[in-house]
């Protein structure tokens, strides 16, 4: 007579176990255990991914799940939920920030001013930790993890863009959304330079049509701006939406300020 192994049953009592269990019987879901068994072990896996074994996160590190970056525009229609997501782990806290709390003192009225070149540091170190993970953050994203407005969070990543010259890797830029005006004001900039729309291209990696579409859409608002045409009525005649048309005007104001001197 076999006996039975008192300590067997132990094993058995795992949340795995209790899964496969609860869909048996509270779902109905039959198609075989080796069925139940792919399941469940997906289940474990998205566990595994959203919710990381605290020794596998430093301190000072932000857990986030965000839009898995798979090289592809995006496609209208295509609802957030639809895209494949990736939880990366964000670099928060620094040693770098920790040190400039020990070892520096803020210059009086230097408080603001030193708050935000931290902010700006640390959404630029996040951005580039979530794409190094195979993830791509949103101004939205970073405004929550931030605690700032939107537009306030948007002018860190424009302004730290400016001051060192490198291009974020933000989800509207890679897919390509329009829901910021990076890769326009990437090829604004490089034009403003003196490079023609072939060296643009290369450099950005879009095609020459859409190099020579946006350049073109460029200086008509330019255009339109010297004759003191509003934003309205820009895009009522280049046809272009006023919100694109706001984004010119926008890189407009930096590059030629002159046009707004009598409105200023």
């Amino acid at each position: 007579m076999s006996r039975v192994n008192p300590y067997a049953s132990i094993e058995k009592r795992t949340f795995e176990s209790a899964l496969m269990h609860l869909l048996e019987t509270e779902y109905g879901l039959l198609g075989g255990r080796r069925i139940l068994r792919l399941l469940v072990e997906d289940v474990m896996g998205l566990i595994e991914e959203f919710y990381p074994a605290t020794e596998r996160v430093s301190s000072g590190t932000l857990v986030w799940a965000c839009t898995a970056d798979e090289g592809k525009k995006a496609e209208p229609g295509k609802r957030t939920e639809e895209y494949k997501v990736v939880t990366v782990q964000l670099p928060f806290v620094s040693k770098a920030d920790l040190r400039a709390r020990t070892d520096k003192k803020t210059p009086r009225g230097k408080t603001r001013e030193v708050a935000e070149r931290r902010d700006k540091r640390r959404l630029a170190r996040m951005v580039k930790a979530a794409e190094e993970q195979g993830g791509l953050l949103t101004i939205a994203e970073l405004s929550v993890i931030l605690n700032r407005s939107y537009e306030v969070t948007r002018r860190y990543a424009r302004e730290w863009e400016e001051e060192t010259g490198e291009l974020l890797p933000l989800k509207g830029y890679r897919m390509d959304q329009g829901s910021r005006p990076t890769h326009k004001r990437e090829i604004v900039r490089l034009w403003e330079q003196g490079l023609e729309p072939p060296d643009i291209a290369r450099e950005t990696g879009h095609s020459l049509k859409a190099v020579e579409r946006y350049l073109q859409d460029y200086q008509r608002v330019l255009l339109l701006l010297k004759r003191e045409m509003e934003a309205e009525e820009i895009s009522s005649l280049i046809g272009r939406g006023k919100r694109v048309v706001l984004e010119y005007v926008e890189l407009a104001r930096r590059y030629h300020p002159e046009l707004f001197a009598g409105a200023d």
